[in-house]
């Protein structure tokens, strides 16, 4: 399938919201492909805690290659374990300003929906995640951007299967109004 037919759905949020599981569960659930966030993946080999703007570019680049490459993977649908909004966050929060070059990339890289998880889903520690400027900041900084893009969104909330079967039914939803 060409990718431009693909609608991109990409799931945002704070840390340890339980993201990728969704994007898993989604794909699943839609029998299709979904990209994972590749921060995770370059931050097992860098570190975390004292990144730079060139790291996020970096990263940036790289998720949209994989976005790219499981798109020609994808059945009408490819969920993204992310979106460039995440970055520009980051480097906001970080830097106080995001790099052109990010910026362009999200110009030049839409995404047709959004599902953004609230925080109701308990923390999980893990090696990546700090929680340097809480939950409940990134959650609104991601709604403030989201509403700033073409797409539309919805938040997903609850926990487990009540949170999957949310997040099918705004799919769902989504794809009976804009197909």
């Amino acid at each position: 399938m060409e990718s431009r037919r693909i609608k991109k759905i990409a799931i945002v949020g704070a840390e340890s919201t339980g993201k990728t599981d969704l994007c898993e569960r989604l794909a699943s659930h839609f029998k299709t492909a979904w990209v994972p966030e590749y921060a995770r993946d370059y931050f097992n080999h860098s570190d975390i805690y004292n990144y730079t703007l060139h790291d996020l570019e970096q990263i940036a680049i790289r998720q949209v290659e994989l976005e790219t490459e499981q798109a020609k993977h994808a059945k009408g649908l490819l969920f993204c374990d992310t979106a460039l909004i995440t970055l520009k966050i980051w480097a906001e929060l970080e830097f106080g300003a995001c790099p052109a070059s990010i910026l362009s990339l999200m110009e030049r890289n839409r995404y047709d929906y959004y599902l953004i998880t609230t925080n109701d889903v308990n923390w999980v520690q893990d090696t990546q995640r700090f929680n340097k400027h809480g939950r409940k900041l990134i959650l609104d900084l991601n709604l403030k951007e989201v509403k700033q893009q073409p797409a539309p969104f919805d938040k997903v909330h609850g926990l487990h299967e009540d949170r999957l079967k949310h997040a099918v039914n705004f799919v769902e939803r989504y794809l009976v109004k804009h197909t």
